[in-house]
């Protein structure tokens, strides 16, 4: 065989390759999925498919979906679950660079493509965030015990300690156990190895501790934040479950600057926990059904115009919704209605938006 011919071979089994993948289970059982009526319902497809799958890629994608439909809606211990199970399945990088996306690519090849870029360390990550969304801090600390401390990326590194910190604080009993969680953290934010998560650390300051450099520091360095949007009143919504099982200083509630915000405290006192009121919380939390996807948050209304031109460009019919602080500021927020699916967050983040629910 003549070099050329070799040549043109090559040629001809990377796009078969492309083209193979495109017909593989994982694409076809997503492209199913998403024609059913509700999310439980497009769930179970995933779920069955996965368990049906015998290509280690195709299950470790479905899995990592399955994940993903399910921590958007709410259900935290099962979409944990298909995290680790993704995250211990080993594909190897020649099977992730056998798909490339194409511009003219379909829906659910891009989801196939956003599953295949997570790596296990993500995976596990994720997991641990599920975990924490439903108040398991032992599970959460078993994931990150894991062959995941030997990732040598820094923001992962970053993210480990960060979950660590959130799981102390899951547990905390009385003020004088979240003494050495505050402590790190604000050595923490001092270090340039964390500033990945730098809004996350200054947040937990200001919830936890009432910290007010801590909140001022967030509101400068990140405006356009989730965080920000909570510490400055925007939204009385946390950014997820895991806040039901933080606990706050009493002088914490005091620095919020939202009646609705503050409500969510838990009555931490001296002694212990409020378990009425995180009982309540977490049922609350558990009934409610998200109304809105809050895409972003802005002081000046350009800014807004161009975020839903950005948004409707890839399809999807946002809107802005004007909000008058008591400080007489006006914020132009970003949002984009709930589907009757309940998977409109997990569109807008398939399509590379950032997003959180508006109940």
């Amino acid at each position: 065989m003549s070099f050329g011919l070799k040549k043109i071979v090559v040629v001809i089994f990377a796009f078969s390759a492309v083209e193979l993948f495109a017909q593989s289970g994982a694409v076809s059982v997503i492209k199913k999925s998403l024609t059913f009526d509700t999310v439980e319902e497009s769930i179970e497809c995933v779920q069955k498919g996965a368990e049906a799958s015998k290509q280690n890629c195709d299950k470790r994608v479905l899995l990592a979906f399955a994940g993903s439909m399910q921590e958007q809606a709410s259900l935290y211990k099962d979409a944990s679950l298909n995290f680790a199970k993704a995250a211990a399945i080993s594909v190897t990088q020649e099977d992730i660079n056998s798909f490339i996306l194409k511009k003219e690519s379909t829906p659910e090849e891009k989801i196939v493509y956003s599953m295949l870029k997570k790596t296990s360390s993500i995976l596990v990550l994720d997991a641990v965030r599920n975990c924490l969304n439903q108040g398991d801090s032992k599970t959460a600390l078993q994931y990150l015990n894991s062959s995941v401390r030997n990732s040598k990326d820094e923001k992962i590194q970053a993210k480990i300690k960060i979950y660590e910190i959130w799981a102390k604080l899951c547990d905390a009993q009385t003020v004088q156990d979240l003494e050495e969680p505050v402590a790190l953290l604000k050595t923490f934010s001092t270090l340039p190895s964390m500033q990945s998560q730098l809004p996350q650390i200054l947040f937990t300051l200001w919830y936890v501790d009432g910290d007010k450099d801590a909140a001022q520091k967030l509101k400068k360095q990140f405006p356009q934040s989730p965080e920000t949007a909570i510490v400055s009143g925007g939204t009385s919504l946390m950014l997820n479950p895991l806040w039901l099982f933080v606990p706050r200083k009493g002088n914490a509630i005091a620095s919020a600057n939202d009646s609705k915000a503050s409500a969510i405290n838990l009555g931490l006192s001296n002694s212990s926990l409020s378990e009425e009121n995180s009982t309540k919380e977490q049922k609350v939390a558990k009934e409610e059904k998200p109304k809105r996807q809050q895409t972003g948050l802005f002081g000046k209304k350009e800014n807004a115009q161009g975020m839903v031109a950005r948004l409707k460009a890839k399809g999807f019919d946002a809107y802005i919704q004007e909000e008058k602080r008591p400080s007489g500021n006006i914020y132009f927020i970003v949002v984009v209605d709930e589907n009757e699916k309940g998977n409109m967050g997990l569109q807008l983040k398939t399509a590379g938006f950032d997003c959180y629910p508006i109940f």
